[in-house]
C-alpha cells in the first residue's frame, strides 16, 4: 500500500479504512503532525462559535491510552476531579498541569515520570510531547494556554 504524502492530510483515516490492514503508521516520525491534525479538526469544529461553547474535562480514571481504544487499563494517577472553562485551550493547560502534578502509580503501563511534577505522559509514551497540542491551538488562535484555578 502507498500513500501520496502530496494529498494526505494526516488524518490517519487511512489505517482504519484499507480492508487489508496494510496501512500502519510512522508513530515515532508522524506523531508531530497527527496531534497538530487533530488541534485543526477541534479548531474546526469550533472556529466562530467562541463565548457560546463550554468545556468540560473530567480528570478521572486517566488511563494510559486514547479513550478511542475498545479497552482500557489501570489510571496511572489518582481521580482529580472535573474542570470547566469557556477557553478550549485553557482547560487542556489546566488538565495537563494538574495531571503532572500528581504522584504517578506503579505497577501500571507508566513507567517513568512518577514523581509529582515529572511529565506522565512522557512516562506512557517517552516520544510524544503532550503539551504540543496546547502550543499549536495557541499559536493558531484557537485560545490561551493561561488559566486561572478556581477550586470549588
Amino acid at each position: 500500500s502507498v500513500i501520496d504524502q502530496a494529498l494526505c492530510i494526516g488524518c490517519f483515516e487511512c489505517m482504519h479504512v484499507c480492508p487489508e490492514h496494510a496501512i500502519d503508521i510512522d508513530w515515532e516520525t508522524e506523531i508531530p503532525v497527527f496531534m497538530e491534525r487533530m488541534v485543526e479538526y477541534a479548531y474546526g469544529a469550533v472556529k466562530g462559535k467562541q463565548g457560546k461553547i463550554g468545556y468540560m474535562n473530567f480528570l478521572i480514571r486517566i488511563t494510559p491510552d486514547c479513550d478511542c481504544f475498545p479497552f482500557s487499563d489501570a489510571p496511572i494517577v489518582a481521580d482529580i476531579g472535573i474542570l470547566a472553562s469557556l477557553d478550549p485551550v485553557a482547560i487542556d493547560a489546566a488538565s495537563f498541569d494538574l495531571v503532572n502534578q500528581q504522584q504517578g502509580f506503579t505497577d501500571t503501563l507508566l513507567s517513568a515520570h512518577h514523581h509529582a511534577g515529572e511529565d506522565k505522559f512522557k512516562g506512557v509514551h517517552a516520544q510524544t510531547d503532550g503539551f504540543r497540542q496546547i502550543r499549536y491551538a495557541e499559536e493558531i488562535g484557537m485560545g490561551s494556554s493561561a488559566y486561572d484555578l478556581i477550586r470549588i
